[in-house]
């Protein structure tokens, strides 16, 4: 291997240890176009930003410029109904547009739009394929404005499912629901909660790292971090969870909508249009868009990857051996997307049947700790 190529793999195969950090780097990228006022999700696509409004509009996509903002391409999914849609997600192959919003906590009609990236990327208007849902605990469909705990607006893809986090407007818990991303009619199974202490508006799964976003009920906005679990249970709260403020970085009155992952250890978040009139006076919060690093999702120099090498060889075909010893793992793609294909004994984890690409790997010790590697399998 050639001194360049072995440059360019240590970058790619960076030793991470995972540490807590603060938020850094936050500043405002741009205002988002005012087709967009009521953005509510975001998708990092092939270097552009995906977004939607929330309601009050048409079943439009919206595709953005990230680089200044200027609105590129109107997407319209021509058999969606446009009632509350609130987060986007993606796999591979396919968008997926989530038509959850209840602040009433009455719908019956709640569903996953899921179209193809391919008719995405060529056309102006494509038809979608239905998810949809109700939650298992749901008895009561009577209306009750702000008030119900059935209330959502955050999904990611994970897997062959689709995560979906409560808006418990009720107890200011996060309830997280599973559900298959193949069209159909489903029971939303929970598989998860937590004591957030907030409303819960946007969430991003990126190299295994779970980041939420939302607001107390007094409008100030925080982020929710979630670190890998190398459990066997669905349970994502199981490790716990750590909450950031942002009342440093935003003001307060910022409605956080969407959050997504689009580089190690960089995040794009976004804020809608809302206006409130205190004393007589109307405060103005625009539409933007918001860039910041969390380095919990980053990772260690590179002559802290040379003076600790955990796994070799890298990039590994087949079996990659590992310098320490573990009791469980997690495999995730580059979408964060746990694989299940592989095979693992006390110090060597068969990969050989992983398709190309990079992985996170996160390891659990028997104390309990994570170590976080990232590997080419080639």
């Amino acid at each position: 291997m050639g001194f360049k190529k072995s440059i360019i793999v240590i970058f790619l195969l960076l030793n991470l240890q995972w540490i807590q950090s603060q938020i850094s780097n936050f500043r405002e990228k741009f205002v988002l176009p005012s087709e967009v006022k009521e953005n509510s999700g975001l998708l990092f696509l092939e270097d552009k930003i995906v977004t939607h409004n929330d309601s009050g509009d048409v079943a439009n996509l919206y595709e953005i410029d990230s680089l200044n903002g200027n609105l590129l391409r109107t997407v319209l999914i021509t058999n969606a109904t446009h009632i509350d849609w609130e987060d986007i997600g993606e796999d591979e192959n396919n968008i997926y547009i989530a038509d959850i919003g209840n602040n009433n906590g009455n719908r019956t009609d709640l569903k996953i739009y899921k179209i193809l990236k391919s008719d995405f990327r060529n056309n102006t208007s494509v038809t979608a394929e239905e998810i949809s849902f109700s939650y298992e605990d749901q008895t009561d469909f009577s209306t009750q404005p702000n008030t119900s705990n059935f209330d959502a607006e955050a999904i990611v893809i994970s897997g062959n499912s689709v995560l979906i986090f409560t808006k418990n407007w009720g107890d200011l818990q996060t309830n997280v629901y599973k559900i298959p991303t193949t069209p159909g009619n489903y029971t939303a199974t929970k598989i998860s909660t937590a004591n957030i202490d907030g409303l819960i508006t946007g969430a991003s799964l990126y190299n295994g790292h779970f980041l939420l976003c939302g607001y107390s009920t007094a409008l100030a906005p925080f982020l929710v971090h979630i670190a890998p679990s190398t459990g066997a249970s669905d349970d994502i709260f199981s490790d716990g969870f750590t909450k950031d403020t942002l009342e440093n970085e935003l003001e307060i009155g910022s409605q956080v909508e969407g959050i997504i992952g689009f580089d190690t250890g960089k995040y794009y978040i976004s804020r809608e249009h809302f206006s409130i009139s205190l004393g007589g006076n109307e405060i103005v919060f625009s539409q933007k868009l918001y860039e910041f690093s969390d380095e919990r999702n980053g990772v260690l120099s590179t002559n802290q990857f040379l003076k600790e090498t955990s796994a070799f060889p890298n990039p590994v075909s087949d079996i990659l051996h590992i310098n320490f010893d573990f009791n469980t793992v997690a495999v995730y793609n580059s979408l964060g997307i746990e694989q299940m294909n592989y095979q693992y004994d006390k110090n060597t984890l068969d990969v050989s049947k992983l398709p190309l690409g990079i992985y996170i790997i996160v390891f659990q010790t028997e104390n309990k700790s994570t170590k976080t590697i990232k590997i080419l399998k080639e």
